[in-house]
């Protein structure tokens, strides 16, 4: 998506007016401009989205409120080309297609394109980001389909979603009332037969490669509803009703384990999709977080294996921790990943899934494998360079001890007042939820200022420009913390010996 940005000082910077007069026609006409721009950047489209379950596409009607000279429609991907088709503008003008992109011009206010788009295309590539099949339930990347214009600037879209009956669907978009009334009078103004509901949403704005999943299908979303938000769990085609009753009370206990850091869910309203992918040997085989057009977690599951291997799982504890932090880029990627590492096993000790001790000794030999990685550079530059050299245990691993450091020494500063949780909690209500990537200088800066403090930003740059692996056995040492050889030793004499034991408290036990 394309989009002008202006700031004051673009316009003013290095130039001197001689002429009071001059300055101020200067001045007017470039507001003026500046107005025009604004304007044209926040023409904000509407979607009306009709699914049509014979042929697996949607009808697909996108309007803008205002005139435009030239407007561009662009998806994600070049790929998307082949998934759209019948493009046609209400003015019965032209639409230009070029390479990645679809162009009008003369476009007239109120105007509206339509277009066919192939969902069961692409859920047939089955390819992460892109598609998945799993039955009759489909799972596609909006980024391949959902065309944005780029008159839309930083302005958040509509979209209304008409379903046949006995079909649902999930998004990462915010859900908004839709009266009865316009739920009938949409059914009448579209060609799709048979549309028993309409669903209206807001879509959050965020950049346009950001990946994000749309599914819909013959499936149940559950909303886990909790302080501070609503976590909307949709498991999909692949498993059976047992399997879904032993899914749903496991995943209660992860969003359980996720309070333990400040008692709210990070973020107001999160996407969650389950994806069985058949037998493979292990409870979850892959997770992730994904913040395309909204928040969502993914987890790739094996819903046959035991009850007690999704209790012992950590992925899904790992990413529903990063919804406590923004997008913070490649390398930013150790801050980002190691958080999330450090309270895989945090929050599962103080939701009950671990105990302290088993929590401690997860952490112990997470250190120990992510010290064996080899890897040249500082460790920013190892995070940058992460999926080329495949050195993920050791930037995750360095990451957590960083946060580990933070947490002992805000709570050494604030005589126990304040740790990470705290600090994070404070974030949360200032910062999240957050459409745009952080600068990670940024972020650790945001969280020194509300912590009133500077030491997270002095570990930052100490940890930044590590070239060796954290030494976590002083951490370790500190905290009361040895191994014999065989077991981990405890020694409550420590000089931080409560720190150890408040890091594994929950919030509500604390408070």
């Amino acid at each position: 998506m394309n989009s002008l940005t202006y700031t004051s000082g673009d316009f003013v910077r290095g130039r001197q007016f001689d002429k009071p007069q001059e300055g101020l026609r200067i001045f007017v006409a470039l507001s003026l401009a500046l107005c025009a721009a604004f304007a044209h950047a926040q023409d904000a489209p509407h979607y009306a989205v009709d699914f049509d379950a014979a042929t697996q596409t949607v009808e697909v009607k996108l309007c803008l409120a205002q005139a435009h000279a030239r407007v561009s429609f662009a998806a994600d991907s070049p790929w998307a080309m082949q998934f759209v088709r019948n493009l046609q503008r209400d003015s019965g003008n032209t639409v230009a297609a070029g390479s990645s992109e679809w162009s009008a011009t003369d476009w007239h206010a109120g105007e509206c394109l339509r277009y066919r788009a192939n969902l069961g295309a692409i859920a047939d590539a089955h390819k992460p980001d892109v598609g998945w099949r799993l039955g009759d339930d489909l799972i596609a990347a909006p980024q391949l389909w959902l065309l944005r214009p780029d008159a839309q600037g930083d302005a958040d879209a509509q979209i209304r979603v008409g379903l046949p009956a006995g079909w649902s669907i999930s998004a990462p978009w915010r859900e908004e009332p839709v009266s009865s009334s316009m739920t009938a009078s949409i059914a009448k103004q579209s060609s799709v037969a048979a549309l028993e509901k309409s669903i209206l949403f807001r879509i959050p704005n965020t950049p346009a490669d950001w990946a994000a999943a749309i599914a819909i299908g013959h499936f149940d979303e559950e909303r886990v509803a909790l302080p501070g938000g609503v976590l909307r769990v949709s498991i999909l085609h692949g498993a059976d009703a047992q399997q879904r009753r032993m899914l749903d009370v496991w995943f209660a206990r992860v969003a359980q384990a996720l309070l333990g850091a400040y008692g709210r869910l990070p973020l107001p309203d999160v996407q969650v999709l389950m994806i069985p992918v058949g037998a493979r040997g292990q409870a979850v085989m892959f997770g992730q977080s994904i913040r395309g057009e909204g928040n969502a977690l993914q987890l790739l599951i094996d819903p046959s294996r035991p009850a007690q291997e999704f209790d012992d799982d950590w992925m899904a504890v790992h990413e529903l921790s990063h919804l406590m932090h923004p997008y913070l880029g490649d390398r930013g990627s150790w801050l980002a990943e190691g958080l999330a590492t450090y309270y895989q096993n945090v929050l599962r000790a103080r939701g009950g899934l671990l105990t302290p001790v088993q929590a401690w000794d997860r952490l112990a030999e997470g250190f120990q494998r992510g010290a064996a990685v080899p890897a040249d550079g500082s460790l920013e530059q190892i995070a940058a360079d992460m999926h080329h050299s495949h050195a993920f245990g050791r930037v995750y691993w360095a990451g957590a001890a960083f946060w580990l450091s933070v947490d002992r020494d805000l709570r050494r500063a604030s005589d126990g007042k304040l740790g990470l949780d705290g600090v994070l909690a404070r974030f949360r209500d200032c910062c999240l939820p957050a459409h745009r990537e952080w600068q990670r200088q940024a972020f650790v800066a945001r969280l020194d200022a509300l912590a009133g403090t500077r030491l997270i930003s002095e570990r930052y740059r100490e940890f930044a420009a590590m070239r060796e692996f954290p030494d976590w056995k002083k951490i370790f040492a500190d905290l009361g913390i040895r191994n014999d050889g065989t077991h981990l030793r405890f020694d409550d004499n420590a000089r931080d010996a409560k720190i150890r034991a408040a890091i594994m408290t929950a919030w509500h036990v604390r408070e």
